[in-house]
């Protein structure tokens, strides 16, 4: 289906991330290392779009990584060489739902292979489950939520969402007549914070596919793990003295260390992965204590590791 306006959007989406799309040529979609070729609309399926494919090709650069940016199509074999490569595509379309969804087009972007009855089966929380997809896709969903996806992939969806007519709440999330601005931890003092700018709503607005319920640190971890890449030491700290094998000092100024575990860069204080808990709570230094939970810090958090749509 062939939608211009669209076709604009995700090109200029794939061209900020350096990946210029050629049309035309042999392959229904195939990435060459460097650019990105999609076959003409003539040939596209009826109900296929360049948007989709877009999308779906980014989310597979997201799921296999950096260190794929430059292999040819990201290094996935379809051939079934590598079972585990079923695991990965089905991430990348639990991601493409995760993504879509946050702006209600969920029924506009979606996979038009054979993984589409996957998507389809996926509840609203697409990153959910134990599943070896399921922790790609989140994986995934972090480095969506840093530079420069997040900026990129934003303003591709969000006029995805306008040019298709989704009717969408003041913050830019798509409407959800089952929920309600009242219980949603980003309404602070009457104000939605969840937007670019606070804005002024009512318990009774109905809310949107940013919606997020009560929040529960040890759920979350989001401001200890990639949500931030530091965290200052100040002098009087008590944590220099009671773990200083935790912190490290370079030209006069400390801070936590970092270490990566489970795919993914964190404070080396961070203990868990489905609930977290910090090693050292009582002597976490004063940056940790003075950021709140559902306060600006803890939002930007969780969107750049995937837990709050941007």
């Amino acid at each position: 289906m062939a939608l211009p306006a669209l076709d604009s959007i995700w090109i200029a989406c794939a061209a900020a991330l350096d990946l210029p799309v050629v049309r035309g040529g042999d392959s229904y979609v195939h990435f060459d290392g460097a650019r990105l070729h999609v076959s003409a609309d003539n040939t596209l399926d009826h109900d296929d779009s360049l948007a989709q494919l877009v999308l779906h090709e980014i989310c597979h650069l997201l799921v296999q990584g950096p260190d794929r940016r430059h292999v040819p199509d990201w290094g996935l074999d379809n051939t079934g060489a590598d079972p585990f490569d079923d695991e990965r595509e089905r991430a990348a379309v639990r991601l493409q739902a995760h993504l879509a969804g946050g702006h209600g087009l969920r029924r506009f972007l979606y996979p038009t292979t054979v993984v589409r009855p996957f998507f389809d089966s996926l509840p609203d929380d697409a990153l959910a489950g134990d599943e070896p997809s399921a922790q790609l896709a989140r994986d995934a969903a972090t480095r969506a939520g840093h530079a420069p996806y997040e900026r990129a992939l934003g303003t591709a969806l969000r006029g995805t969402a306008v040019t298709l007519g989704v009717a969408l709440h003041a913050s830019g999330g798509a409407l959800r007549d089952d929920l309600r601005c009242g219980d949603c931890a980003w309404l602070d003092d009457g104000n939605c914070v969840a937007a670019d700018a606070p804005i002024p709503v009512s318990a009774a607005t109905v809310g949107c596919t940013r919606h997020t319920p009560a929040l529960d640190c040890q759920r979350c971890g989001a401001c200890c793990r990639s949500g931030y890449d530091l965290v200052p030491c100040e002098p009087d700290d008590v944590v220099h003295r009671r773990h200083p094998q935790l912190v490290v000092t370079s030209d006069g100024t400390s801070e936590l260390r970092r270490e990566p575990q489970f795919g993914e860069d964190r404070c080396a204080a961070l203990q868990g992965r489905e609930r977290f808990a910090c090693a050292i709570y009582d002597d976490r230094p004063d940056t940790c204590s003075s950021l709140p939970a559902g306060g600006d810090g803890c939002l930007v958090a969780r969107r750049r590791v995937g837990l709050s749509l941007s």
